[in-house]
């Protein structure tokens, strides 16, 4: 009966073995995957609709200058917290903020190096240093263009704008890596 047992299993484990080695994955069609879930928008060549929300410049380092967490930025604060942002950017403490500096703060305070404001916003006089008192105009700067109601109060709802793009084309790419892995299957076929 043991015998029996372990030719069977034996057996079912050389056909299972031998089916997975039968089924080569590429040399199967392709198979579609739908990305867009609605006919009709992909029938009209536009993409699924939804909101798109923005954040202006300066949006990160502003919400930390709120320091009583009302989720407004009044004058006070914003001097605070230029100061505060200055002393962390300046590391060696010259008073000045070297381009390198600038950088590693706009990085870490902004979110990203492509982030607004730039560099050039900050160095006005094109010394390749930025001092506090152009650090504080840039900043400054910034706080006025996201203050909307011109109120002198920023507040962060007025950093976040949200839209909708209706009829947002849809693009056809060439998928290069796709076009590739077809054309192996179609040389693995005719024996290449």
């Amino acid at each position: 009966m043991t015998l029996f047992k372990l030719l069977i299993s034996a057996a079912l484990t050389l056909s299972v073995t031998t089916a997975a080695l039968a089924a080569d994955p590429l040399l199967e069609d392709e198979i579609e995957v739908e990305t867009l879930p609605d006919k009709k928008l992909e029938r009209r060549g536009e993409r699924v609709s939804g909101p798109i929300t923005a954040i202006s410049a300066g949006a990160l380092v502003f919400a930390g200058f709120d320091a009583n967490a009302d989720y407004k930025i009044n004058s006070t604060e914003l001097a605070s917290g230029l100061a505060k942002a200055f002393t962390s950017a300046d590391k060696d403490a010259s008073t000045t903020l070297s381009l390198f500096e600038l950088e590693d703060w706009r990085e870490a305070a902004l979110g990203s190096l492509d982030a607004a404001p730039g560099t050039l916003a900050f160095d006005k006089d094109y010394d390749q240093r930025v001092t506090r008192a152009e650090f504080d105009h840039a900043m400054t700067f910034v706080f006025k263009t996201g203050d909307k109601n011109e109120d002198g109060v920023l507040e962060l709802k007025e950093l976040v704008k949200v839209f909708e793009m209706p009829r947002r084309p849809v693009i056809e790419e060439d998928n290069t890596i796709d076009r590739i892995n077809r054309q192996g299957r179609e040389q693995r076929r005719r024996g290449f």
